[in-house]
């Protein structure tokens, strides 16, 4: 499967909560997609937003604190509020 990024540039699409940036696995961008938006516990969050695949060569780049889903123990899981994710 390939791993995507998802990002928006455009302004009225960011997100007051700060989680602007999400990279997730799926056989195809919607599919990774949906991952992303169960991170978020939010269907079609990230309707819209860039998607990037990072499988074979990314480009580099710089994001913010990473923050993942609850039932996970690489990423930090609480939220840049300091509230716990609520996808699984």
């Amino acid at each position: 499967m390939a791993t995507y990024a998802f990002f928006t540039s455009k302004e009225e699409q960011r997100r007051s909560d700060g989680l602007n940036f999400a990279v997730a696995v799926g056989a195809t961008a919607s599919a990774a997609r949906v991952v992303a938006e169960t991170l978020l516990g939010e269907p079609n969050a990230l309707v819209g937003w860039t998607a990037v695949d990072l499988t074979s060569s990314p480009a580099a780049f710089v994001g913010g604190l990473p923050v993942g889903a609850k039932a996970q123990t690489t990423w930090p899981t609480l939220g840049r509020g300091g509230d716990p994710m609520r996808g699984t």
